[in-house]
């Protein structure tokens, strides 16, 4: 597994070490190399910065999984943005607290998702925090000329808040825990060593990627050099065929997941499916 202290490093050290492995893919074949991540997070850096985003500026955002949504994370970390990242099932009340408590400066959301009106809330939190920007991202992000970016920060120590994660407080107001790169590079470490993660893997990414285990999924890839297969909506009756397709040995992401792939197996007998899964 390669070695880093920050996301960034990770991103650069990978494309260097695998440019033309496999990174992402997603339903609809799209495809990004280790080495297209990289470019691709640095044209997005660029084009972030040109809307005054920099280093410690915070950034909330709130988008489904999908290859921007990765791409957007690295950009943000190229410029050393602080980034909150947002659940899909939060709503005006818990994300307008969030951007508010944190001071955001963007807020990054799809026009509409699974048949919400984002765009609309984005717009009416946006009406009463007058330094908040509002960026729609339906799977393109502003882009730029990376040679206009100033050099990546520094590593310190110790090392800077660079993320917000929130519960959705559903009794009181959200709670926020603040994390580093490195507090969640070490949960990243641990799961690749305990699933014994290779560049040989190829890792099916079934939950929404706004949850903190996807930021640590993110650079656990990024170590060991595997293959994200990335789903934007889970449906097992649909995923089972796609890690076939795409032949995964790693099929996240937790108990409820695992049981509805048995479910879903059990219902296919005597068809085999899954079987490249350890």
């Amino acid at each position: 597994m390669i070695e880093g202290r920050t996301l960034w490093e990770l991103v650069e050290r990978r494309a260097q070490e695998s440019p033309d492995a496999l990174f992402l893919t997603d339903e609809g074949k799209r495809t990004m190399t280790f080495a297209e991540y990289q470019q691709a997070a640095e044209r997005a850096a660029a084009g972030l910065a040109a809307m005054g985003i920099g280093e410690d500026t915070a950034v909330t955002w709130q988008l489904p999984t999908w290859i921007e949504s990765f791409v957007l994370v690295a950009g943000l970390s190229r410029l050393g943005a602080v980034q909150n990242p947002v659940m899909p099932i939060y709503r005006q009340r818990e994300v307008g607290f969030v951007t508010k408590q944190t001071g955001a400066r963007l807020l990054v959301v799809p026009t509409e998702f699974r048949g919400f009106d984002y765009k609309g809330m984005a717009d009416e939190i946006a009406a009463d925090q007058p330094d908040l920007q509002v960026l729609i991202a339906d799977r393109q992000l502003p882009e730029g000329d990376p040679s206009t970016l100033p050099p990546a920060p520094q590593t310190s120590d110790p090392l800077p808040v660079r993320w917000r994660f929130y519960t959705s407080g559903t009794t009181a107001d959200p709670k926020g825990a603040q994390h580093t790169d490195a507090t969640i590079m070490a949960s990243a470490i641990a799961m690749a060593e305990r699933l014994k993660m290779s560049s040989d893997d190829v890792h099916g990414f079934v939950f929404p990627f706004t949850h903190i285990g996807g930021a640590g999924l993110l650079m656990a890839a990024l170590m060991a050099g595997l293959t994200h297969v990335i789903v934007e909506a889970f449906d097992p009756s649909t995923v089972v065929d796609l890690f076939d397709r795409e032949q995964a040995t790693l099929a996240g992401a937790g108990t409820v997941f695992h049981q509805a792939y048995l479910a879903e197996a059990r219902k296919r007998q005597p068809e085999k499916v899954l079987q490249k899964v350890r």
